[in-house]
């Protein structure tokens, strides 16, 4: 499974928030630090901003800031909140979980693992290293 880019610019966009806590950080620097365009950039915080990790402050001052604090936020909610299909093989599926193929349960496996890992990491875990 290969997660795309918005997932991996959409963390880093993430991360740079809770470095700057309660400060709005805006388009053009997050831009600049991420090193995306500002159209794609724009359309990732929008996805963000739908799903309640960021919100917008217009103005001389405004930009992006968490909408919760850091330690509320997980790596897997804003992963799943950017990937169209997390699910490792068709066997994921939840039209499949009554599939008697033995591999099924092994891809199964792995992908509720790797959810429940994504969702024990915090933004808050991030920034201090602590994964």
């Amino acid at each position: 499974m290969k997660l795309s880019s918005k997932a991996h610019y959409g963390l880093q966009a993430c991360q740079i928030l809770a470095e700057a806590g309660n400060a709005a950080v805006s388009a053009t620097e997050l831009e600049e630090k991420i090193g995306v365009s500002g159209k794609y950039l724009e359309k990732i915080m929008r996805i963000l901003t739908g799903c309640g990790v960021v919100a917008a402050k217009r103005g001389a001052q405004g930009g992006y800031y968490l909408a919760k604090p850091a330690e509320n936020i997980t790596v897997g909610e804003i992963t799943r909140a950017l990937e169209d299909d997390m699910k490792i093989v068709q066997c994921v599926h939840s039209s499949c979980e009554k599939c008697e193929c033995k591999s099924g349960r092994i891809w199964r496996a792995l992908a509720r693992r790797m959810n429940e890992y994504l969702d024990s990491v915090t933004l808050k875990d991030m920034l201090e290293d602590d994964i």
